[in-house]
């Protein structure tokens, strides 16, 4: 059984974030001329090989400069998401949390690349010198 038709975005917002998506798929494919129903009928129904270039298309965003907000945004209009939400009836809820998962790991898989200087600093304090690792009942009075 084919895969049925995308839902169009209800906003301009989704209708962006789907060409964004879009943009990064064709780069991780390497189909520069890929449409979005294209892209939907190949992956939607194909859990596995659709998570994967959900995961890929996250590090692409990433390493193209969006902010891990904006690939959220991105990966909500993925043909994965699309699918499970809109033909399969998942609720919203745990695909939105599929999505910051997968872009979570993502700017974790960046940032080991990037090298281990950058987490250092980053991972020990914040900018007012308190441990972002703090445990109840160890407050500084």
């Amino acid at each position: 059984m084919a895969a049925a038709k995308p839902k169009e975005p209800e906003n301009e917002a989704g209708k962006h974030a789907r060409q964004q998506y879009l943009e990064q798929a064709r780069r991780v494919i390497g189909e520069a001329n890929l449409d979005y129903s294209a892209l939907y009928q190949r992956f939607a129904q194909n859990d596995w090989a659709a998570i994967k270039l959900d995961d890929t298309v996250a590090l692409t965003a990433l390493k193209a400069g969006y902010s891990p907000k904006e690939v959220v945004g991105i990966l909500h209009q993925s043909p994965y998401l699309q699918h499970q939400v809109h033909v399969n009836k998942v609720p919203l809820a745990p695909m939105s949390q599929y999505v910051r998962s997968t872009v979570m790991k993502a700017v974790q898989r960046l940032e080991k690349v990037q090298g281990v200087q950058k987490t250092q600093g980053r991972s020990r304090s914040v900018p007012d010198g308190k441990s972002t690792q703090r445990k109840p009942g160890m407050e500084v009075e």
